[in-house]
């Protein structure tokens, strides 16, 4: 473990109470698998999830990593940066970083670098942006959308819950069409949600660690009930908290990345 344990505490979303990180390790270690949100700009948050990764290899070699952060066209690169066949800079510019994701490279460096030494498989997870504008240009609707490759034949769309959680996240935006940005986000969650359960069906000796913001798995209302319904397995559920008691039983574990009383 890195020094930067001392910097975050581990609450236990049904009990409330604190948790040790090697008690948290022993809960989570016989899941297939595991969510942990982040923050995209916490350098506590990417720490955390290296963390874990290191301490779920020790106990079992056969996890894999799955990333929002690479869209799934680009999966070769993924492997072939695993596979050592192509250096960092290569890998990062066939997977078009710096203009799908943008993100400073620095906060994730150290969690792909450990995969690549460990051996560790990567895999993408997120649909292409080309994707995305061909749907809001063409208005396709969920039956179209089923048809596509990137979406599951049995597409959900929003419940109530759903929206009024997505309603939370992004505030007030007058004049914009809800139901059009709704469904922009099942996009991202129901085609994440598919690229996991595909995974997880082609490899079923895999245990998967997805690493993802904390908007998709808040509540279990975005990936991991989509993931559930796909394939039976219920994930668990980690994401920064910022307020305990409001967040209570929106997941299995909270990370304060400040001390809370």
């Amino acid at each position: 473990m890195t020094g930067i344990i001392l910097a975050y505490c581990l609450i236990d979303l049904k009990s409330g109470e604190r948790i040790g990180f090697e008690e948290f390790i022993d809960s989570i270690s016989g899941a297939r698998l595991v969510f942990l949100g982040e923050h995209h700009t916490s350098k506590e948050c990417h720490d955390f999830q290296l963390d874990v990764i290191k301490a779920l290899y020790r106990r079992d070699t056969s996890i894999v990593i799955g990333w929002e952060m690479f869209q799934q066209p680009y999966q070769e690169w993924l492997d072939r940066y695993v596979e050592k066949k192509v250096h960092e800079v290569e890998f990062l510019y066939k997977t078009e970083w710096h203009r799908r994701w943008k993100y400073d490279i620095g906060l994730y460096r150290d969690i792909w670098k450990f995969a690549r030494e460990k051996g560790i498989p990567m895999v993408a997870l997120n649909i292409p942006t080309e994707f995305r504008k061909q749907v809001r240009q063409k208005d396709m609707t969920y039956e179209q959308l089923r048809r596509t490759r990137y979406m599951p034949r049995d597409l959900q769309p929003p419940d109530s819950a759903y929206v009024e959680r997505f309603k939370e996240m992004v505030g007030s935006h007058e004049g914009m069409p809800l139901d059009k940005m709704v469904r922009g986000m099942i996009l991202w969650d129901e085609g994440m949600a598919k690229a996991i359960a595909d995974y997880l069906k082609a490899h079923p000796e895999r245990k998967m660690v997805v690493l993802v913001g904390s908007g998709h798995v808040y509540g279990r209302l975005g990936i991991p009930d989509r993931v559930e319904r796909m394939t039976g397995i219920r994930g668990v559920v980690v994401f920064p908290v910022s307020n305990v008691k409001k967040d209570m039983g929106q997941g299995d574990y909270g990370i304060c990345l400040q001390d809370e009383d």
